[in-house]
């Protein structure tokens, strides 16, 4: 997770003994700044720097602390277990700690249901994989989620576009914004400008930002067309873009070829980060062109844990994006209050001011959660050190200078 002695001295026989004082705290120090303390229980912390991130100290940007987590989904035995806790709507997250949350600005994950009240029998669920989550429990989730993806295999199980409206609409209701379609047909709706919550990077005051959330969905159709990669470029040129893809092959542990071809075109097409879903279980990640790909976080809050350990381990990937141009940060601010709504107008007023995509800072961290239990918690040291190898982070040293 986010992350002298005077040289003047007459004595110089000192000199060599105050230089490997000065080696070793530099040492201590700079280890600090890449280790992850145990307290946060992170896997490791890894980091992508643009040459922009040298103008830091004498120009006020502004910045984010985003977090993203893997399946959502609180229909079927959850709700029937959160039913019985006497926890009511809370126990979704009952597990989880302030701390947790505020160590973002914002959380984002993909919703694996539509959320609606017009229930589907707990049987079908079962036996048909349909799924429905009840609107109840928005508010508890709004308190954790700013956004949520609505690009995967499941948004449609109640009623098609009827249940994907009644979703977008309590979601707005609930304060979560979303993203993303079923129909990767219907490219008006891949890609939505987002609210979240910054910081300006020197007075530290509280603002929020625009950043792109793309949400692609190709578990029936495995490869995706050039238009519908296409729509990321028209965001790249003024915004951070984040994909968030939904394919795959289901419980398997690392990446199949087809999906990491797609997801590298992504990348090639102006995503800053891809973020994958659908397996359920984490899966490996890569550095491609000097970005991060997680081709699967894994589940958050899901019912699978009698599929086995894999199933109860999920990543967490915290992301900072730091814009560090006075010009393109104060624009930023001022639209981005109006970018809440779903299907607003924040990308033409952006592409109107802004002409020329801004030099931006990208740093990574890594935690993970367990939900052994049912429900999603930080994850133990040993909980980590599985998921930091399942998830190949040893593979991303070229992303971290620190490292």
């Amino acid at each position: 997770m986010p992350n002298h002695m005077p040289d003047d001295h007459p004595a110089h026989r000192w000199m060599p003994w105050v230089g490997g004082v000065l080696l070793a705290m530099a040492l201590i120090f700079g280890l600090s700044g890449v280790l992850i303390r145990n307290h946060t229980r992170a896997v490791v912390a890894v980091k992508h720097t643009t040459p922009a991130a040298k103008q830091a100290s004498v120009t006020e940007g502004v910045s984010t602390r985003l977090q993203f987590v893997g399946d959502v989904f609180w229909g079927r035995l959850v709700q029937t277990t959160a039913e019985k806790s006497g926890l009511g709507y809370d126990y979704l997250t009952s597990k989880l700690s302030e701390g947790d949350r505020n160590n973002y600005d914002a959380w984002i994950a993909n919703f694996e249901c539509p959320v609606t009240s017009r229930n589907i029998p707990y049987s079908l669920q079962v036996s048909a994989l349909q799924f429905n989550c009840r609107p109840e429990y928005l508010p508890t989730l709004a308190k954790w989620f700013t956004a949520a993806s609505q690009a995967n295999n499941h948004t449609d199980n109640n009623g098609g576009k009827w249940g994907l409206d009644q979703t977008r609409t309590n979601l707005q209701a609930a304060g979560i914004q979303s993203f993303g379609t079923y129909d990767m047909n219907d490219t008006n709706d891949i890609c939505e400008v987002i609210t979240v919550p910054a910081e300006t990077t020197l007075r530290a005051q509280t603002v929020s930002m625009p950043v792109a959330l793309c949400g692609y969905m190709y578990v029936t159709d495995v490869t995706p067309t050039d238009d519908q990669l296409a729509v990321m470029q028209q965001y790249a040129k003024v915004m951070p873009v984040i994909a968030m893809p939904h394919m795959g092959v289901e419980y398997r542990p690392a990446a199949e070829q087809a999906k990491v071809d797609a997801y590298r075109r992504m990348i090639d097409n102006g995503a800053d980060i891809v973020i994958g879903a659908h397996p359920h279980v984490i899966q490996n990640t890569e550095s491609y062109r000097g970005k991060l790909i997680v081709y699967s976080e894994g589940n958050f809050l899901f019912d699978q844990q009698t599929l086995g350990r894999a199933e109860t381990l999920g990543l967490g990937v915290g992301v900072k994006i730091s814009i560090y141009d006075p010009a393109d940060a104060k624009i930023y601010e001022q639209i981005a209050p109006t970018c809440k709504v779903y299907k607003d107008d924040c990308l033409a007023q952006l592409t109107a001011k802004i002409k020329k995509r801004p030099e931006m800072a990208i740093k990574y961290s890594m935690t993970c959660y367990d939900e052994s239990s049912g429900l999603p918690e930080l994850g133990s040291d040993a909980a980590c050190t599985q998921a930091g190898q399942r998830a190949t982070v040893s593979s991303l040293k070229d992303l971290s200078p620190d490292w």
